[in-house]
C-alpha cells in the first residue's frame, strides 16, 4: 500500500464512531481554512490600496503641476519678449525666477518618489530636455540685453520654442507613464477585491458543499448502509433472493461485516439458480449451431451414446428421429444397417479405427451403392467419446471433375485441347518401342472462313461441332483427336498400326468424310479438309518437332489446291525457311524503298483517250530484279506488312497524281487488312492532304473481302471517304457470292468487270457474254460507271463498246508504265494522250 492509500485504508477499517469524530473535524477545519483564506485576502487589497494613496497619486500631482509651471514659465517667457518698458523687466524676471525655483522644488519631489528605472530613465530625459530649454533661454536673455530685440524674438519663436515644446513631450511621456502605472496599481487593486470576494464565496461554497459532504458521507457509509441491510433482510427473509446488497469489501467495519455475513449467503442462492440458466442457454446454443450446420454431425460420450446430432445426419443415412433420440448407443442407431451390410460396414471399420488412433483425427471418404461420395470425419474427445463430420461431397466432386475436364478440352466441340493434345503425344513419345511408329496429323478445314463471315458465327459453331463427330467417327479408340482453335483441329494416331499405311488411310477418310456436304439450319455448306502428316520417330522424336512439322505438310497440302493430304519431308522445311527468307527480304525492303509503283492507264471507251491511272506495286529485288505483286502481296498480308506498305502506296500515288494534269484520276488497290485499322479514313485525308490531290482524283479499289470482314465498319469508313469527295470502285466485280447484295448496301462510283469474262469475249463465250451484259446494264440503271479489265484485243474492245462499258484498261492500249514514263507522256502528248 502506498501512503497516500493508508489514511483510506484506515477509515475503512475504523469503527463507526471514529468515522463520525472524523467528519466533525473535518468541518471545522474547513471553517478555520475559510477565514484564514479571507484575512489574506483583505492583506492584499490593503497593500494594494496604500501603494496606491501614497505613492501614485502623489507621483500624478506632482507631474501635473510640473506640467502647469512650465507652462507657466513659457508663458512668462513669452510675456518678457514682448515687454517694451524696461520698468517692468524687473516684475517679470522675478517672476521668472519664482517660476523656476517652483519648477526645480516640484521636480526635486517627484525625483523623491521614483520607484522603478523606466519612471527614472524618463525623468532624466525630461530634465535633459528642460536644462536644453533653458540654455537657449538664456542665449535670448544675452540677446536682449545686448539690444538686440529682433535676433531674440526670431530665436526665441524659433529654436527656443522648439526646445520647449520637446521638453514639454517629455514630460508629457512621463505623465502618461506615471498614470498607466497609477491605473495598473487601480486595476489590481479592483482585481484584488474581486479576487477576495470571488474567493471567499468559492471558499464558502466549497466549505458549505464540503459540510453538505460530511452529512452525505455519513447519510452513505452508515445510516444508509444499515437501512439497506435492514431491507435486504427483511425480503430474504420472504424468499425474495434476487435483492441486491452492497459489496461489503471496501468496508472493515461492523456494517463490512454485516453486508459480507449477508452478501454470502444470498450468492450462494443466486449462483446455483444461474448456473442452472447458463446450461440450458449453452445446450441450445450448442442444439442451434449443430442444427444450422451444412454439414451432418453426431457427438458420442465415452460409451458410444449420443449425445447430440442434426438432421442432415439423420438424412444422410435414412435414420428416423426415434433412431437418434439421446443417449442411444451408436450400435442401437444402426443395428438394422449393420445387419444388412451396405454403406455402414466401412463407416464401423473407419470407426474402430479412430477409437484405436492415438492420432485424434481420421478423415476417410467412400462411394456409395447409389452412387453417393461421402467424407467422414472423426475426432476424438479428451476423457473420452468422439465426434463425426459427414459430408455429402457428390457435387464437388463432380464440379472437380468437370473442371479437370474443362481444362483439357475444347469447350465447343468437347475435343480435346492443345493441353491434352500435347501431353498425351509426350507420353506416347515416352513409352514408344524401337519399332512403333506414331503419325501426328495436322488438319485444316478449307473455306470454313467465308463459310463463318457470310453465313455467321452461330452456323459456323455448329459447323465445328458436326466436323468433330465426324472426326470422331473416323478415328479409333487408340486415337486422340484435339482442336487448337478456330478451324485447326489434330489427331495423333496409336499404334499397334502399320505406318504410314495406316496414317494415309486415315488422311484420305478425313479428307473423304469432312468433305460430303452438311446441312446446318436448313442450309447446305461444303467445306473440305487438307491434312498434313508427320511420323515419329523419323520426323522428329519430341512432340515441338512433330507437330511443326505436321504443320509444314499442311502448309504444302493447302499450296497445292487444298482438299488434300501431304506427308512432311525435307524439302518442307527447306521451303518454310525460304518463306521465312523472304519476309525478311520484303521487310527490307519496306525500309530500303525498293518498292516501286507502275501505273496502267485506263482509256475512254468513246476516243481511246486516257483518262486515269491504276497504281500497281512492284518490288525492285537488288538480285531478282522487278518482281510482280503476286509473289509477295499474300505474304505482306500475312505478316502484316500489308498496312505499312499499303500507306505507302496510298501517299506515293497521291503525290506522283498530284503533278498530272488535274482531269486524270489515280486507282489505288486497297487490301481487306488495311480496312480492320479504324483510322484508314484519316490515312486516306492525310495522304491528300499532304500531296494536295484533290479528293475527287483519287478512286479507291476495294474487292468482296473487304465488306466481307466487318460489313458495318466498312461502310461506315466507306461513307466517310465518299463525303469528302473519294470516288469507290468495286474490283473483280461478279467473282464473288454477294456482289449484288453490296450494290445495295453502299452506292459505289464504279464497277471493274474481271479479266476472267473478258478473256473469254474474244472466243465468243456466250456465258461471259451473258455476265458482261448484265453487268454493264446494271450499272448504266444505277448511274454507276463501268471499267473492263486485262483487254488485250480489238475484238475485245469492240465487244465491250457495243455492251455499253465506259472505260478499259489492258495491254491492247496500254503497259503499266514507272512515274517518269507518265511525266514524260504528259510533257510530249500535253494534258490529253490517246491510244497508240
Amino acid at each position: 500500500m502506498s501512503w497516500h492509500d493508508e489514511p483510506i485504508g484506515i477509515m475503512r477499517n475504523a469503527s463507526i464512531r471514529a468515522k463520525l469524530s472524523g467528519a466533525i473535524v473535518f468541518v471545522m477545519l474547513l471553517i478555520a481554512a475559510v477565514s484564514g483564506l479571507g484575512v489574506a485576502q483583505i492583506i492584499s487589497v490593503n497593500r494594494v490600496t496604500t501603494e496606491i494613496r501614497e505613492v501614485r497619486l502623489p507621483q500624478v500631482e506632482l507631474l501635473e503641476k510640473l506640467r502647469r509651471l512650465a507652462l507657466q514659465h513659457n508663458l512668462v517667457v513669452m510675456r518678457r519678449l514682448q515687454v517694451i518698458d524696461y520698468r517692468n523687466l524687473a516684475e517679470i524676471d522675478a517672476s521668472l525666477n519664482e517660476t523656476r525655483l517652483d519648477l526645480n522644488t516640484a521636480s526635486a519631489s517627484f525625483k523623491a518618489t521614483i520607484s522603478s528605472p523606466e519612471e527614472a530613465r524618463l525623468f532624466a530625459i525630461f530634465s535633459h530636455a528642460w536644462e536644453i530649454y533653458l540654455a537657449s533661454l538664456d542665449q535670448v536673455n544675452d540677446a536682449i540685453d545686448s539690444g538686440e530685440l529682433e535676433q531674440a524674438t526670431e530665436y526665441a519663436n524659433g529654436t527656443t520654442r522648439l526646445q520647449y515644446q520637446a521638453a514639454v513631450n517629455e514630460l508629457e511621456n512621463l505623465i502618461a507613464y506615471a498614470k498607466a502605472r497609477s491605473e495598473d496599481a487601480a486595476a489590481r487593486a479592483s482585481t484584488a477585491v474581486s479576487r477576495a470576494v470571488t474567493q471567499s464565496l468559492i471558499a464558502l461554497v466549497i466549505a458549505s458543499l464540503a459540510a453538505l459532504g460530511a452529512v452525505f458521507w455519513v447519510q452513505r457509509n452508515v445510516s444508509g448502509p444499515l437501512r439497506n441491510v435492514a431491507h435486504a433482510m427483511r425480503r430474504l427473509t420472504i424468499g425474495d433472493h434476487t435483492t441486491p446488497i452492497p459489496e461489503p469489501s471496501p468496508r472493515r467495519d461492523e456494517i463490512g461485516v454485516l453486508l459480507f455475513a449477508l452478501a454470502g449467503y444470498r450468492d450462494a442462492l443466486i449462483h446455483s439458480r444461474e448456473f442452472a440458466r447458463n446450461a440450458e442457454r449453452e445446450w441450445e446454443r450448442l442444439r442451434a449451431a449443430v442444427a444450422n450446420m451444412p454439414v451432418g454431425l453426431s457427438m458420442f460420450d465415452a460409451s458410444d451414446r449420443l449425445i447430440i446430432c442434426n438432421r442432415i445426419y439423420c438424412d444422410m443415412y435414412g435414420l428416423a428421429p426415434e433412431d437418434t433420440l439421446r443417449g442411444r448407443t451408436h450400435h442401437e442407431i444402426f443395428a438394422d444397417a449393420f445387419r444388412h451390410g451396405g454403406i455402414y460396414v466401412p463407416v464401423a471399420e473407419v470407426l474402430a479405427e479412430a477409437r484405436s488412433s492415438h492420432s485424434g483425427t481420421t478423415h476417410f471418404v467412400y462411394e456409395t451403392s447409389d452412387d453417393r461420395i461421402l467424407s467422414l470425419g472423426i475426432q476424438n474427445i479428451a476423457g473420452g467419446g468422439w465426434i463425426a463430420i459427414h459430408e455429402d461431397i457428390t457435387a464437388r466432386r463432380r464440379v472437380e471433375e468437370k473442371i479437370r475436364h474443362m481444362a483439357r478440352h475444347d469447350a465447343l466441340t468437347d475435343l480435346g485441347n492443345r493441353l491434352l493434345f500435347r501431353d498425351s503425344l509426350e507420353d506416347a513419345l515416352s513409352e514408344i518401342s524401337d519399332k512403333e511408329r506414331i503419325a501426328v496429323l495436322c488438319i485444316d478445314l478449307d473455306r470454313f472462313k467465308n463459310v463463318n463471315d457470310t453465313l455467321g458465327h452461330p452456323v459456323g459453331d455448329a459447323l465445328l461441332q458436326a466436323v468433330a463427330d465426324r472426326l470422331r467417327s473416323c478415328i479409333s479408340q487408340n486415337d486422340i483427336a484435339a482442336r487448337f482453335g478456330g478451324d485447326e483441329f489434330a489427331i495423333i494416331q496409336l499404334g499397334p498400326v502399320q505406318q504410314p499405311e495406316a496414317a494415309t488411310d486415315l488422311a484420305r477418310r478425313i479428307v473423304r468424310i469432312v468433305g460430303e456436304p452438311y446441312e446446318i439450319d436448313g442450309q447446305q455448306i461444303i467445306i473440305g479438309a487438307s491434312v498434313g502428316i508427320a511420323i515419329a520417330p523419323l520426323d522428329g522424336s519430341n512432340a515441338d518437332t512433330l507437330l511443326k512439322n505436321a504443320d509444314m505438310a499442311l502448309y504444302t497440302a493447302k499450296a497445292d489446291g487444298r482438299g488434300v493430304y501431304r506427308f512432311f519431308r525435307d524439302e518442307m522445311s527447306l521451303r518454310s525457311q525460304t518463306r521465312r527468307l523472304l519476309e525478311l527480304e520484303l521487310r527490307r525492303a519496306l525500309i530500303s524503298e525498293e518498292l516501286c509503283l507502275h501505273y496502267q492507264p485506263m482509256f475512254s471507251m468513246d476516243n481511246r483517250e486516257i483518262i486515269g491511272f491504276e497504281a500497281l506495286l512492284r518490288w525492285n529485288h537488288p538480285t531478282r530484279g522487278i518482281v510482280a505483286p503476286n509473289e509477295f502481296i499474300w505474304l505482306a498480308e500475312e505478316v502484316g506488312l500489308i498496312v505499312p506498305m499499303g500507306q505507302w502506296v496510298l501517299e506515293q500515288a497521291c503525290r506522283d497524281a498530284a503533278s498530272w494534269p488535274g482531269h486524270i484520276s489515280i486507282a489505288v488497290n486497297v487490301s481487306p487488312v488495311q480496312f480492320r485499322e479504324r483510322t484508314f479514313a484519316d490515312q486516306v485525308l492525310a495522304a491528300l492532304a499532304a500531296s494536295g490531290l484533290e479528293a475527287h482524283r483519287l478512286e479507291i479499289e476495294i474487292t468482296e473481302r473487304v465488306l466481307i470482314a466487318d460489313t458495318s465498319m466498312t461502310l461506315a469508313i466507306l461513307q466517310r471517304l465518299h463525303e469528302i469527295g473519294v470516288r469507290i470502285a468495286m474490283d473483280d466485280f461478279g467473282t464473288g457470292y454477294s456482289s449484288l447484295g453490296y450494290l445495295r448496301q453502299f452506292h459505289f462510283d464504279r464497277i471493274k468487270i474481271d479479266r476472267s469474262f473478258v478473256a473469254d469475249l474474244g472466243e465468243g463465250d456466250q456465258e461471259s457474254l451473258a455476265i458482261v451484259r448484265a453487268v454493264a446494264s446494271l450499272s448504266s440503271n444505277l448511274n454507276i460507271a463501268t471499267t473492263a479489265e486485262g483487254v488485250e484485243s480489238e475484238q475485245q474492245f469492240e465487244r465491250l463498246r457495243a455492251e455499253g462499258c465506259d472505260t478499259v484498261q489492258g495491254f491492247l492500249l496500254g503497259m503499266p508504265v514507272p512515274a517518269e514514263e507518265v511525266s514524260r507522256m504528259f510533257a510530249e502528248g500535253g494534258s490529253a494522250i490517246s491510244a497508240a
